[in-house]
């Protein structure tokens, strides 16, 4: 009994441990390369992005704006994250002169009801689609990691509202997105209590996505709108054959296909002049008659 007892505390201790070793690791991959200080600090020179919020039932969606061009960009972060991954991108002149730039935080992080989790994609792109409605063109949509599958959801939902997406690193392929085992060590209480917030509420996220992206996966092929999906080949967080899945699932004639050697996750930031590159290709790609905007469905 005492043996057996001793045996129960050291194979606690151990996963408690390595839930810990996980949290850990997990926070360097939360700690992506770019600033997250004040919006004066971010851009310490005019113009500087502005706040914006909106209710959709009864939630509070807060975005920031910023740019005066023709177009219209929406830019949805992964997971954990806020606006501010695409802090840079906001502050590129390129983009700025083509169109205005909204970077939203998801439903649940940064200022849109922290805590406050919306786990299907479908939901959040539901929560999402008031910012779609502009004077102009459709909107382009970018997207990192988790906001992939929620890009997704608006272009296949609101088609008429979107121009094109761009998938940078895009968490869509079920058969790799499933739960690993830190995400589950990270389901207990005792390493929740070590964890940032941010983490559990990602974790409650990503616990049930390869689910909510097997009901996604036959759904792909009535994309209406061009794709690009830039998946870097050393991705250690969003499988590599994410790029052989997309071009399997979705419409040859709409989808391109960017591989980008010796990237990884963060190639979002790491290469943010391809990034970019793309995002003006598909602007040029889709430019639309000027027709005015339609409101979107109930």
């Amino acid at each position: 009994m005492l043996a057996a007892t001793r045996f129960n505390r050291a194979r606690n201790g151990f996963w408690a441990c390595s839930g810990l070793a996980a949290v850990i690791g997990l926070w360097g991959c939360s700690n992506p390369p770019y600033p997250r200080g004040p919006v004066e600090q971010l851009f310490p020179q005019p113009p500087r992005p502005e706040d914006h919020y909106y209710r959709v039932r009864e939630r509070e969606v807060h975005y920031m704006q910023i740019g005066g061009g023709p177009a219209r960009i929406l830019f949805i972060h992964g997971s954990p994250g806020d606006w501010k991954a695409w802090a840079s991108y906001l502050g590129d002149p390129r983009l700025r002169d083509r169109a205005v730039l909204l970077a939203v935080d998801r439903p649940g992080f940064g200022e849109s009801g922290p805590g406050q989790v919306v786990v299907a994609p479908e939901d959040q792109a539901a929560l999402l689609a008031p910012l779609l409605v502009g004077v102009g063109a459709p909107t382009l949509i970018v997207s990192h990691s988790l906001g992939g599958p929620i890009a997704g959801e608006l272009a296949l939902d609101y088609p008429d509202r979107v121009r094109g997406a761009v998938l940078v690193a895009p968490s869509i392929d079920p058969a790799t997105e499933h739960p690993r085992w830190y995400n589950r060590a990270m389901t207990w209480k005792m390493i929740q209590w070590l964890m940032p917030d941010d983490f559990e509420w990602s974790n409650e996220e990503l616990m049930p996505l390869d689910e909510e992206l097997v009901r996604m996966t036959p759904r792909w092929r009535d994309l209406r709108v061009p794709v690009t999906v830039i998946q870097g080949d050393k991705d250690e967080l969003v499988d590599p054959r994410t790029a052989d899945f997309a071009q399997r699932v979705m419409p040859g004639s709409l989808t391109r296909i960017v591989r980008v050697p010796g990237q990884g996750h963060f190639v979002l930031w790491k290469r943010r002049d391809l990034v970019v590159d793309e995002i003006l290709a598909l602007l040029d790609r889709t430019q639309p008659p000027d027709t005015p905007a339609s409101p979107l469905p109930p």
